[in-house]
């Protein structure tokens, strides 16, 4: 029996059944009666998917010169140079910015998640948790798993409760912060508008940025290492943005059927 429905998949497309004629149906009147959205969703995801390829291109790139020691002189020439630029109040600086890449981190995930559930947004208070959580975890899988040592100096008497966040390779801070803060700086581009976006939007990868700079300033990272933690961080909350809008996207509905209901096949 057929049923009308405002969206043809109930559930994800992926674990959808109908039959044959149904979903070519449904794929002819979606490719003309929506040309033009299609059109600019595939340059999104184009644009998407180029950006995440070169991120990935580019994180790849780094592990292969750091572990040939090809980057030794520059990752040092650049510790040197911040090293000759301390002061009471540039360190005070380097401190706060590198605690917004840390504790602040879990402090404004606890006050945004209250805030979604608060005004019922459920889905970005789950992606908010994915991003953050899982580019933690990723970060401590690569650093466990590179083990490369950090900056001389400071081959230390830091202590972390996670025992791989001792090592170097990519930055923990520049990771979480470049997902964290970008999956936010995406947000307020979705929800504001003028000037108030774009002043937001632009605060928020400065942000990330500084937080780099602010690990490479108090020597406790090489500049490679920051470099892979924006990639990787990036990487991750575009992956997540990506696969959501994917999912949760509309299909046009056929104006004289739609396709039988689906059914999740059975695990």
């Amino acid at each position: 029996m057929t049923r009308q429905m405002t969206r043809p998949f109930p559930v994800e497309p992926a674990v959808a059944a109908a039959p044959a004629s149904a979903w070519r149906t449904w794929l002819l009147r979606a490719v003309t009666a929506s040309r033009p959205r299609l059109a600019a969703v595939s340059l999104l995801l184009v644009a998407a998917l180029a950006a995440g390829a070169g991120m990935l291109w580019l994180f790849g790139f780094l592990v292969e010169q750091v572990f040939e020691g090809d980057t030794t002189v520059l990752d040092s020439n650049v510790l040197i140079l911040l090293r000759g630029h301390h002061s009471p109040l540039a360190d005070d600086a380097a401190a706060l910015f590198s605690f917004m890449g840390s504790e602040a981190v879990a402090i404004l995930l606890g006050v945004l998640l209250v805030w979604f559930l608060v005004t019922r947004r459920w889905g970005a208070a789950v992606t908010l948790v994915l991003v953050t959580g899982g580019a933690q975890l990723l970060n401590d899988v690569l650093k466990t798993y590179f083990h490369r040592p950090r900056p001389a100096p400071l081959t230390d008497p830091l202590t972390h409760a996670i025992p791989g966040q001792a090592w170097s390779f990519p930055s923990g801070h520049a990771m979480v912060a470049a997902a964290f803060y970008l999956f936010l700086a995406y947000l307020t581009w979705r929800v504001l508008s003028g000037w108030l976006q774009a002043l937001t939007t632009t605060a928020l990868c400065v942000l990330v940025f500084l937080i780099g700079l602010a690990r490479l300033y108090l020597g406790v990272h090489f500049l490679t290492d920051v470099v892979a933690g924006y990639c990787a961080g990036a990487l991750w909350t575009e992956s997540l943005i990506l696969a959501q809008r994917l999912i949760t996207r509309r299909r046009p509905r056929p104006p004289d059927a739609a396709l039988p209901a689906p059914t999740a096949i059975a695990a």
